[in-house]
């Protein structure tokens, strides 16, 4: 409904103004934008909702889960970084002395 209101005055505006098509350019592109971040808020939701119940299959779950991780490291301080990046390492150089063997 609102798509069709903003797209009557975008159409108004180009008749009356000289820069009519670009402000009309400009409300359907912030209109895009806004439903298109609306959609990824809901999406995040119903797959919190589903880790929830637990419908998700493995697959899901395991993206879930990476996810959910990726998320948690921005709220991380420097010393638990610090800790990660030490695993990190370690787990790197055990991986490339067994694959030099």
């Amino acid at each position: 409904m609102y798509f069709i209101i903003f797209l009557l005055i975008g159409l108004v505006l180009c008749y009356l103004i000289p820069f009519g098509p670009i402000l009309a350019g400009g409300i359907v592109f912030a209109l895009v934008i806004d439903h298109y971040r609306q959609t990824m808020h809901m999406r995040e939701d119903i797959r919190d909702i589903k880790h929830h119940l637990g419908l998700m299959n493995k697959g899901e779950a395991n993206e879930y889960e990476i996810d959910k991780q990726f998320k948690d490291v921005d709220r991380l301080d420097s010393e638990q970084m610090d800790l990660i990046n030490r695993r990190i390492e370690a787990e790197l150089e055990k991986d490339s002395k067994n694959n030099k063997t």
